[in-house]
């Protein structure tokens, strides 16, 4: 495999300089091979299709930011809401260099979809999610609830696919409302597994409805 790592590497960055390119996946492996000017053979040492390579791109980009924001000193000490927090703030600067790519390839994309890309990456997000989960009940920060538990790493990938589709829409300066935007669902969010929602609800309501282009004309009548 060690062997293999370099062509890897390179076939997955000219799949995502493709991507950006044309704004769209190669349609076959015979096209990127030829444009890369290797043998179909050796894509398909590494490689079983197309869609593995992409599913590649996604899995190891939140794989990256999982395993840079869990090696810090402080991330030991932290609570299960101050974990989810800083993998989302880390995740939007790990998201800043790939904008572009992630506008291409999510712009259209409804956050309730599941394109087969990101497998791998829900995958690697909902083990994520469900350690922050089981920290939240060592801390009382989230309520037992039985088997409504086991639901609580894919309400937070939902969340995640949430936070995306505001961040790529998001033309703040610096994307400072992707923050604020963070900062008030999080609570939310842990408001509502821990049984304390209405608070969060009516802060959320009042950060929400004034940039909602129907509640500005309502307010001007």
């Amino acid at each position: 495999m060690k062997k293999q790592e370099p062509l890897r590497k390179k076939i997955l960055k000219h799949t995502e300089d493709f991507i950006l390119e044309h704004g769209r996946s190669p349609v076959s492996v015979a096209v990127l091979c030829k444009e890369m000017k290797i043998k179909e053979a050796a894509f398909f040492s590494v490689f079983p299709s197309i869609e593995a390579v992409e599913k590649a791109i996604w899995k190891e980009w939140i794989d990256q930011v999982i395993d840079a924001v869990s090696s810090g000193a402080e991330w030991h000490g932290f609570s299960a809401r101050e974990r989810y927090l800083a993998f989302l703030f880390s995740w939007t600067q790990a998201a800043l260099p790939k904008r572009s790519l992630l506008l291409v390839s999510f712009a259209r994309t409804c956050q309730h979809d599941n394109p087969s890309r990101l497998e791998g990456l829900r995958s690697s997000f909902r083990e994520f999610a469900a350690a922050i989960i089981e920290r939240g009940r060592e801390t009382r920060e989230i309520a037992e609830r039985g088997p409504l538990v086991s639901l609580y790493p894919e309400v937070l990938y939902l969340h995640w696919r949430w936070v995306l589709d505001f961040y790529l829409k998001d033309e703040s300066e610096g994307f400072e409302r992707t923050d604020a935007f963070i900062e008030k669902t999080v609570g939310f969010a842990f408001d509502l597994l821990r049984s304390q929602a209405i608070d969060s609800a009516a802060d959320l309501a009042r950060f929400l409805l004034p940039k909602m282009p129907w509640f500005q004309g309502f307010g001007g009548r």
